[in-house]
């Protein structure tokens, strides 16, 4: 009886272990990406409206935490006429 039920407990363990690990690392795997959006955002708005307005950029898009979200700013990013045009879209980005 005890045996059994350690052994239950044993596999039970084992499963929430797993289960937590692969939430963790899934999470970890999303802010990954997420982070990388931000770095090329931030770079390619270096190269297309300088220093200054990425400078302003990068703790705009810190906040932000959805990808589609991020991926929606490449795409105003090639619409933006300017860097002012550019920091308004991200600023007012829900």
């Amino acid at each position: 009886m005890l045996a059994d039920n350690l052994e239950t407990w044993t596999d039970q363990w084992k499963r929430e272990g797993l289960e937590q690990g692969l939430e963790q690392g899934l999470e970890q795997g999303l802010e990954q990406g997420r982070e990388a959006a931000r770095h090329l955002l931030v770079r390619l708005v270096r190269r297309r409206f300088g220093p200054a307005i990425a400078e302003q950029t990068a703790p705009l898009l810190a906040h932000i935490t959805d990808l589609q979200q991020l991926e929606d700013l490449g795409d105003q990013l090639l619409l933006s006429p300017d860097g002012d045009t550019w920091l308004r879209a991200v600023s007012i980005e829900p």
